[in-house]
């Protein structure tokens, strides 16, 4: 992805094709029907069911980007190690893209894969969901996101309802 990103930012000249970051904020999780909630603040950790998340902006255009993202979290304890894997593919617009900010919208899907080891068994499952945000450049090579998004979740997952507010921080080349 990388190298299609520099490719293109060497035809077009200074203009940013690419940006790499994470992100804090909140993550609430949530079942419908009563089944109760969790809430996350994460540092970074506003991501893919609350797990720390970093992706990689592609701009295809000034306005429409291709953004994969890639969370992984790991916890251990009393012999046991729980893991989480979960993968993205966001689609979005920039509705200003020439100004230095520019609110976007985006659709995604995604897919988180969570295991525990010893036999504890795995739960796995698609989700889709949609993001509403604002992305402003501070510098040349420094982009900030503000962003709210819902995402439901599906087989394994099944009823699992995922908001997160956001702040993302990311480096632009």
């Amino acid at each position: 992805m990388l190298v299609c990103g520099v490719g293109a930012a060497g035809a077009q000249g200074a203009k940013t094709n690419t940006e790499v970051g994470t992100s804090v904020g909140v993550t609430i999780l949530s079942v419908s029907g009563g089944g109760g909630s969790v809430t996350h603040v994460g540092i970074p950790g506003d991501g893919i069911q609350a797990s720390p998340t970093v992706y990689a902006t592609i701009f295809a255009s000034p306005s429409f980007m291709v953004e994969p993202q890639v969370a992984f979290s790991l916890l251990s304890s009393g012999g046991q190690t729980l893991t989480s894997v979960g993968l993205t593919l966001q689609f979005g617009y920039l509705v200003t893209p020439s100004r230095p900010g520019s609110v976007y919208v985006a659709a995604n899907g995604a897919f988180q894969s969570v295991s525990l080891s010893g036999g504890g068994g795995s739960v796995s499952g698609p989700g889709l969901g949609g993001a509403l945000g604002y992305r402003f450049k501070v510098r040349n090579n420094l982009a900030i996101r503000l962003d709210g998004r819902y995402r439901r979740w599906f087989s394994d997952f099944k009823d699992l309802n995922e908001i997160g507010f956001g702040l993302g921080l990311g480096a632009t080349f």
